[in-house]
């Protein structure tokens, strides 16, 4: 890099970034789940689809691999690769769709039913502790987040 160059951005300093300090933001609550979720064996993208799954699994008579990664926003392929290591786990099963051929229904397994309940609360408790500190502005982040959610298309 020659002396006289430029860094092309409109910000003086890193804190004035938006999307810097939401990953920042991001980077550090995600850690305090990784490693939560490291201690009971899984992994955060696993647990994702486990608690979609148990939580679909009241409402949904049949759920796929589409209906996941729409769900959860995770590609297909990558919630196909996260299904073979759940499986391999013993927490889903994996079925010929009733209503797709092409497709396969998941269901969990006792034990992943289990493996969801022993999770989700651990990282419900992160969530309440890494944003208490928000207090009375918690509604409205949650508002504004579901607002950029919804102004992609989500």
């Amino acid at each position: 890099m020659a002396k006289g160059d430029k860094f092309l951005t409109q910000f003086q300093n890193d804190s004035q970034s938006i999307g810097f300090i939401f990953m920042k933001t991001y980077s550090s609550w995600h850690t305090n789940i990784k490693s939560c979720l490291k201690k009971q064996s899984i992994t955060h993208p696993q647990f994702i689809v486990l608690a979609t799954l148990a939580y679909l699994s009241q409402y949904n008579d049949e759920i796929t691999q589409v209906t996941l990664s729409n769900r959860t926003n995770i590609d297909v392929m990558t919630i196909s690769q996260i299904l073979e290591n759940l499986e391999k786990k013993d927490y889903i099963e994996r079925h010929c769709s009733n209503k797709d051929s092409r497709a396969k229904s998941i269901q969990l397994t006792q034990k992943g039913f289990d493996k969801a309940n022993e999770t989700v609360p651990l990282v419900e408790q992160i969530d309440k502790e890494f944003f208490s500190t928000l207090k009375d502005d918690k509604k409205l982040f949650m508002s504004m987040l579901l607002t950029l959610l919804e102004s992609q298309g989500e």
